[in-house]
């Protein structure tokens, strides 16, 4: 199975992932709001069992529910006609609420309308209470035209939330075990996709350097003949044929090693003063070999003044040789186009070439290591993909811009813009 495939796989994977956790998530939230409404039933029901322990009311036990106020999701008030005895009232309310399951600790007040004032605030704290007594503070004021015991809960949410535990650790075992498995499948495409790379790089090499060293192989024997000894021009094709796959192959290594390098060290450069045209006519001059292989026509329109700029010679040299090749290997009949100008305390160099064209949707990924433009048989792509990245790579530290237009079948453009101080 192919790592793209695989992708798929992922990304359906964690669409899936996700909606299990937006459905704990809902539960958990309709849970609470459950929970909530359970203790608000079983407080109620504990207020009308306060009712019918010390009637304090003249009303009947069917118009009971409208003597209960709630100001808040905390407080309960519930009214009176007549004082109870403290102790008889805080016994009648912690015994209901235990009676109806609510193990929650609660502040009592009773309100007298004559004084305007509590006549006592008792902390009644479970048997099995994390909170300290004084944890309620003094109870809000409700200035009501008759008296009333107002029951308060300072502890109502972390209560709700013990009263979740188990859906609580169930949903984040779930949700570590989901997290779990999403980095185990990420981990998993991630190797799948290294050693796909590995194995395609490997490929690659032994595709890209197996044609050059055939080549180098078969002129070394032919010029060891006497035959093509002794006919100047039959050696001096071979050798300019094995000068070119020479030159072919030390570019590969070259971006090998500075790849390689680049990797272990980061991009370490020694910046002087340089002159772009120069550099383009030097990479020019060692591309000889496949130009004259292809036919190829080169155009330069260099900027006439020859500017100079800071950057490391050599490796803005690798760049640029990498460029014009990879113009020239990817059009039948080349005409290359080389441009550079300055403009806004810039210098741009432009790399034309009427080649085969990069589909949009594989220009994004051209500049990724190892990354190279699929066309039919993967090994009918030479290169090892390395050259573009480390193009890249070296704009990059230079604080440059590379950026690509390109159309199928009719060909690709190239523009690197430097930094002109």
């Amino acid at each position: 199975m192919r790592s793209d495939t695989f992708k798929w796989i992922i990304l359906l994977s964690t669409i899936i992932i996700g909606l299990l956790v937006a459905a704990q998530l809902f539960w958990l939230n309709k849970i609470y709001k459950y929970e909530q409404k359970e203790f608000e039933t079983s407080v109620i029901k504990s207020i009308k069992g306060v009712y019918e322990d010390l009637k304090v009311t003249h009303s009947n036990s069917a118009h009971l529910q409208q003597l209960i106020e709630q100001p808040n999701l905390q407080t309960f008030l519930f009214r009176i006609d007549s004082i109870p005895p403290k102790d008889s009232l805080l016994n009648s309310v912690l015994s209901n609420l235990e009676d109806f399951g609510v193990f929650a600790d609660c502040k009592v007040g009773l309100y007298n309308d004559d004084t305007h004032s509590y006549m006592f605030q008792e902390y009644l704290p479970t048997a099995v209470t994390k909170y300290p007594v004084n944890s309620a503070g003094d109870l809000p004021l409700y200035k009501n035209p008759y008296a009333y015991v107002n029951v308060y809960f300072p502890n109502r949410y972390q209560y709700i939330l013990s009263e979740m535990t188990w859906w609580i650790i169930s949903s984040v075992l779930l949700l570590v075990i989901l997290i779990a498995l999403g980095f185990s499948v990420f981990h998993l495409y991630r190797q799948k996709f290294l050693n796909e790379i590995q194995n395609d790089f490997i490929q690659n090499v032994t595709h890209e350097f197996q044609t050059p060293l055939t080549t180098l192989i078969v002129g070394l024997d032919n010029i060891s003949k006497p035959s093509v000894i002794e006919q100047p021009e039959k050696l001096a094709k071979y050798t300019k044929l094995m000068k070119g796959q020479t030159a072919y192959l030390k570019q590969h290594i070259e971006n090998l090693m500075k790849v390689l390098k680049t990797e272990a060290t980061g991009l370490i450069l020694e910046k002087e003063k340089i002159a772009p045209n120069e550099l383009i006519k030097n990479a020019v001059a060692q591309l000889y070999a496949p130009i004259e292989e292809k036919n190829a026509k080169i155009e330069l329109h260099l900027e006439e003044h020859n500017h100079t700029i800071n950057a490391d010679s050599n490796n803005l040299y690798v760049a640029l040789l990498n460029v014009i090749s990879n113009a020239i290997k990817y059009s039948t009949n080349p005409l290359i186009i080389i441009e550079t100008k300055t403009f806004n305390g810039s210098y741009s160099i432009t790399v034309k070439d009427n080649g085969i064209g990069i589909a949009k949707k594989y220009q994004k990924k051209l500049f990724k290591k190892f990354y190279r433009v699929p066309k039919g048989d993967v090994h009918n792509v030479k290169g090892l993909g390395l050259g573009l990245y480390f193009v890249k790579k070296v704009i990059n530290a230079h604080n440059g811009t590379i950026t690509i237009n390109s159309i199928e079948d009719i060909g690709t453009e190239f523009i690197i813009v430097l930094p002109n101080h």
